[in-house]
């Protein structure tokens, strides 16, 4: 008689990036630039598969309280968990994708 095969790994399911963007700000945007306006992509799976990708967006102010560009940032994740965040590249494609509103928690 045959041992069965182990089953493939069931994909991991797309995290919540707004969730992890509320719960993670301060390490996302330095709390002193006053985050505002923040706007998030879905998170989408990388080749390696164990991991997602998402970009984040905000408006924020300077140390002297000047108003800034909008800046972005892509996330990469791992198990629900921001694992890096990086200013976003031309080549990371956030400007072609499609952002939400994050909106606060009540």
């Amino acid at each position: 008689m045959r041992a069965k095969a182990p089953a493939p790994p069931q994909p991991e399911a797309a995290p919540d990036v707004a969730l992890l963007v509320r719960k993670n700000l301060d390490m996302i945007f330095v709390a002193t630039t006053l985050p505002r306006d923040l706007e998030a992509t879905s998170a989408r799976q990388t080749d390696a598969g164990d991991t997602w990708t998402a970009c984040v967006r905000a408006g924020i102010i300077s140390v002297s309280g000047a108003a800034l560009r909008r800046q972005t940032y892509r996330l990469t994740i791992r198990h629900n968990e921001i694992i890096d965040r990086r200013r976003a590249a031309s080549a990371d494609d956030c400007v072609s994708e499609d952002y939400k509103a994050v909106l606060p928690t009540k």
